[in-house]
C-alpha cells in the first residue's frame, strides 16, 4: 500500500500523505512524502495533519449522542435550546432544526472564513438561501450551530465534549483540536502547489465544528470511522447510527455527493454505496470513506490541500475497486439557456450566467476584493446539470447544476455550495 501512496503522490504533486484501511477488524496504513518541507521532517503514520471539513462528521456523531441520551430531538427548533440564534428571516430562525442543520438542508448561507468573537451574530447578515428543509446547500455556518448546540446542551465546550463523549470512547488519541496541545505531537503543516509552505496555519478557532482545528492521523481517522459499520461501537446506539447513513436530501450536481445523509454524504462508486466525508483547509486534506455492505474503512489525509481530493479518489479506487463515474459533456451549446440566465449570490460570491450564440456561461465575482472571473463555458450533462470548461472548484471536478421551480431556476449549486438568484 506505501508503494501505491507513494506513486499516487508523486504523480499528483504531494508532499505528505497516509492512508489507512480496516477491513475485518484489521487495520493497514502507510505513509509516505515529508510533513514540513522547511525543516525537511518526515511524514510518519503518526503525524498529525489537519482534517477540514471531514470535522463536520465528528460534530455530527457528537449531536447524535445527546439524541441518545435524550437531550436533543432532530426535529424540534434549534431556538428552543439557543434562544439568541437570529437568522436574517423570522420564519426560518423559528423552524430551523438539528435535522436541517445535520443534512445540510438549513438554507442557511456556508458563511464567512474569519474568526468573530461572536460566530453567531453573524448570522442574522446573512440572507438565507431558501427556507429549511426546501434544498440542499453545503453550510460551515450550520455545523459551527450545531457545535454551539452541543456547548448549550453538555455545559461543555465542543472541543471538550467531542474529547469526552467521542475521542476517548474509541481511544482515539492521535485527535486533536486544541492548538495548546500540538507542541506534543508531530505535526504537518500544508503545502502550496509549488511545494512551499503555507501560512498562516489555520484562519479560524471559531469554525472549530466546521473542521478548522481538528488534526487526525489517518489511522485514527479511520478508527472513528468503524463506528459506523460497527453499530455505533459504543458511542451511538446502533439505531442512532443506523439514522445518521439514512439519506434525507437529493444534491442537484453528483460529482460532489449524491445525497446527504445525518452528517455523512452518499456516493455511488461503480455501483457500489459508499458514505463518508472530504475536507480541505489551510494545512490538509483529508477524505474518510465506508462501505456498509463489506464493512471497508478508508482514510486518507495529506497537506497538500490542492491535491487532497483527486488523490483520495485514486487510493479509494485502488483499494476499493471502482470509483465514482458520470456522464460526460457531448456539446458546448445549451438548447434553452433562457430557465439559467441571471444574477445568483451567496455571502462570498456572486454569479453572472449568460449565454451567447447558445453557449451557457458563468463569470464569477468574490464579494470581498471585488474581482471577476473570466467567463466559464458550462458544458450540458444532464437536465439543468453543467461541466464548466475551466475548473471552478479549486481542483476537485465539481459540477454545477441548477434548481428549476415553474421553468425559472431559483438557484444555482456549484459542487455542493448554492446561491440564489437575485436578478
Amino acid at each position: 500500500m506505501e508503494e501505491m501512496l507513494t506513486e499516487a503522490a508523486r504523480r499528483m504533486g504531494v508532499t505528505g500523505a497516509q492512508v489507512a484501511v480496516l477491513a475485518d477488524g484489521e487495520l493497514c496504513e502507510a505513509a509516505t512524502g515529508v510533513a514540513n518541507a522547511e525543516l525537511g521532517l518526515p511524514m510518519d503514520p503518526r503525524t498529525l495533519i489537519q482534517i477540514g471539513s471531514t470535522t463536520k462528521l465528528h460534530t455530527a456523531v457528537l449531536a447524535m449522542t445527546l439524541v441518545d441520551d435524550g437531550l436533543l430531538d432532530l426535529d424540534e427548533p434549534v431556538v428552543r435550546h439557543l434562544p439568541e440564534l437570529r437568522l436574517s428571516d423570522g420564519a426560518a430562525t423559528a423552524s430551523v432544526t438539528a435535522r436541517h442543520l445535520l443534512s445540510m438542508s438549513s438554507g442557511i448561507d456556508n458563511g464567512h472564513y474569519d474568526d468573530p468573537a461572536d460566530y453567531l451574530a453573524t448570522l442574522a447578515g446573512m440572507e438565507m438561501l431558501f427556507a429549511p428543509g426546501d434544498g440542499y446547500s453545503y453550510s460551515n455556518a450550520s455545523t459551527v450551530v450545531s457545535g454551539a448546540l452541543v456547548a448549550r446542551l453538555t455545559g461543555a465546550s465542543w472541543d471538550e465534549a467531542l474529547r469526552r463523549r467521542v475521542f476517548e470512547p474509541l481511544g482515539l488519541r492521535e485527535c486533536l483540536t486544541l492548538w495548546e496541545e500540538l507542541p506534543y505531537h508531530r505535526v504537518a503543516v500544508g503545502h502550496a502547489p509549488d511545494g512551499s509552505v503555507v501560512r498562516p496555519w489555520t484562519f479560524s478557532r471559531a469554525s472549530g465544528p466546521a473542521g478548522s482545528t481538528l488534526c487526525s492521523t489517518a489511522a485514527d481517522l479511520a478508527r472513528f470511522g468503524e463506528l459506523f459499520v460497527r453499530a455505533g461501537a459504543g458511542v451511538l446506539s446502533a439505531e442512532a447510527c443506523a439514522a445518521m447513513q439514512v439519506p434525507q436530501v437529493s444534491l442537484p450536481t453528483r460529482r460532489f455527493a449524491d445525497s446527504w445523509c445525518l452528517g455523512p454524504y452518499q456516493r455511488d462508486f461503480g455501483g457500489t454505496t459508499v458514505l463518508g466525508h472530504s475536507g480541505t483547509n489551510l494545512g490538509g486534506s483529508s477524505t474518510l470513506l465506508w462501505v456498509p455492505s463489506t464493512g471497508v474503512v478508508v482514510a486518507v489525509v495529506c497537506n497538500s490541500p490542492h491535491a487532497g481530493y483527486p488523490l483520495a479518489v485514486a487510493v479509494a479506487a485502488e483499494v476499493l475497486g471502482a470509483r465514482p463515474a458520470d456522464v460526460e459533456p457531448v456539446t458546448r451549446l445549451t438548447a434553452d439557456a433562457g430557465p439559467y440566465e441571471g444574477r445568483y449570490a451567496a455571502c462570498d460570491l456572486r454569479y453572472e450566467v449568460t449565454a451567447v450564440d447558445g453557449v451557457l456561461t458563468v463569470t464569477l465575482e468574490d464579494v470581498a476584493s471585488g474581482a471577476l472571473s473570466p467567463p466559464v463555458a458550462l458544458l450540458p450533462l444532464d437536465e439543468h446539470r453543467f461541466l464548466p470548461e475551466q475548473d471552478l472548484s479549486g481542483g476537485r471536478g465539481w459540477d454545477l447544476a441548477f434548481v428549476v421551480r415553474d421553468g425559472r431556476a431559483v438557484r444555482l449549486v456549484s459542487g455542493g455550495f448554492a446561491a440564489r438568484r437575485v436578478v
